[in-house]
């Protein structure tokens, strides 16, 4: 009898893992896309749109990025989606307000090269559904 309430325990366990009982977000859950148009007609340098996905349930706050060599020649589009830090090396992503669990932010800027924007610190804050 005490072997199956063990097995019970164990997988009442297992499946509240699963589920994002306790669920550990990292920069590494932070992905990054971006695409590059061509340049227009007009437009000195080309127009880059930068996806981050956080494909995890929980929210990642205060996102630190790679962003050496940053700059743009327009403004970058949402403002304050991407700030650099005065360092010339971290940007803080979303004015370090939250990235919602599974959800993205967007961004858009213009100039002759891509920048990486590789996720390098963040906080994670998740809370547990009663």
């Amino acid at each position: 009898m005490e072997a199956k309430l063990v097995v019970i325990l164990v997988a009442c366990l297992l499946i509240s893992f699963s589920n994002g009982g306790d669920a550990q977000c990292t920069v590494k859950d932070l992905v990054v896309a971006q695409t590059t148009a061509p340049t227009q007609p007009g437009e000195t340098y080309p127009k880059h749109v930068v996806t981050v996905k956080n494909t995890c349930v929980c929210m990642q706050l205060s996102v630190k990025m790679d962003c050496a060599g940053f700059d743009s020649s327009v403004d970058v589009v949402p403002a304050d989606t991407i700030t650099p830090d005065g360092d010339n090396a971290l940007c803080t992503l979303n004015g370090g307000r939250p990235v919602y669990g599974n959800g993205t932010v967007t961004f858009s800027y213009a100039w002759s090269t891509d920048i990486s924007f590789r996720p390098v610190s963040s906080y994670m804050e998740c809370s547990v559904a009663p």
